[in-house]
């Protein structure tokens, strides 16, 4: 990690995938509040380009970090030295993620296994990492970038939905055990958005040969999707700093007042996503009282 901007007195952030997308749009609107410690963390500095890395490096009390968010180690490691430099980690925003895409046949287990160190394996690696010291504090935010299709999976989505799901109940099972220790542990889940993580489309299937046993089907039903989408976004516009937007407003509320799911889809609809959220966690609840909990 570069030499802290370290300044008394303001909380400490730490954003992952802070390179492009909504972690970029959110060090910047934050940076722009000069009023936090802000680390923004990247897989790799020297793939952004000198004109973002001179843009965020250079933005006020932003230091510009490389992580990769699939090692142990370097987990570790950053974590460990912003509690060196600044004391705290007041709070974690687990942005960084990957898009996948394909038939379900058609991904390789060690694909799917590359999918899941990113979007499951990697936010949890990070709560683990920063959790130590909120307790100890009990004080800590956890924001968790999920998605809509962590709700219901979709044909050609499904690897990639299931690491959404997966990501919601890690974070919805950990809530009641991690707000008894003063820390909130919350998700953000947004619908369909014009950033980079689904224009690079991360992680595909890989096993062409199954794709070409199902006849066509595949590229028909992807070329359907992708058309939907496109006319979906033309039309609605959703804008990625209204995702941005509700983090910044959930960083800003009161401890023990924030929703555990906040989704944010200008394309269904805000009502209709803020239902589905909430008829969720009433169902959740629930089941949980049938049983005695």
């Amino acid at each position: 990690m570069p030499e802290s901007k370290m300044y008394s007195g303001m909380k400490t952030i730490l954003i992952t995938g802070a390179g492009s997308g909504f972690g970029k749009l959110l060090t910047e609107q934050l940076s722009a509040r000069s009023a936090y410690n802000i680390i923004a963390s990247v897989r790799s500095i020297g793939d952004l380009g000198h004109g973002v890395e001179a843009h965020l490096a250079g933005l006020p009390n932003v230091s510009l970090a490389e992580l990769d968010v699939t090692s142990d180690e370097q987990v570790d490691s950053i974590t460990s030295r912003i509690l060196e430099q600044y004391q705290s980690i007041d709070i974690l925003v687990n942005n960084a993620g990957v898009f996948g895409g394909g038939l379900l046949e058609a991904h390789s287990i060690a694909q799917v296994q590359k999918l899941f160190n990113t979007n499951v394996y990697a936010p949890l690696r990070l709560m683990k990492a920063v959790l130590p010291a909120m307790r100890k504090q009990q004080e800590g935010l956890i924001i968790n970038l999920s998605s809509m299709l962590g709700f219901f999976s979709i044909p050609l989505n499904a690897v990639y939905c299931a690491s959404k799901f997966a990501l919601e109940a890690l974070v919805t099972g950990s809530y009641a055990e991690l707000i008894q220790q003063g820390v909130e542990n919350i998700l953000v889940e947004p619908g369909s958005f014009p950033t980079e993580l689904y224009q690079k489309a991360g992680i595909k299937a890989d096993l062409p040969e199954v794709t070409r046993a199902y006849n066509g089907m595949a590229e028909q039903m992807a070329e359907y999707a992708n058309n939907a989408v496109y006319q979906a976004i033309q039309e609605k516009k959703p804008d990625p700093r209204a995702v941005v937007g509700k983090i910044i407003q959930l960083i800003d509320m009161e401890k023990g007042t924030r929703p555990l799911r906040n989704p944010v889809d200008q394309i269904s609809g805000e009502v209709f996503a803020r239902k589905v959220a909430d008829d969720l966690s009433a169902l959740a609840q629930q089941q949980m009282k049938a049983y005695g909990f």
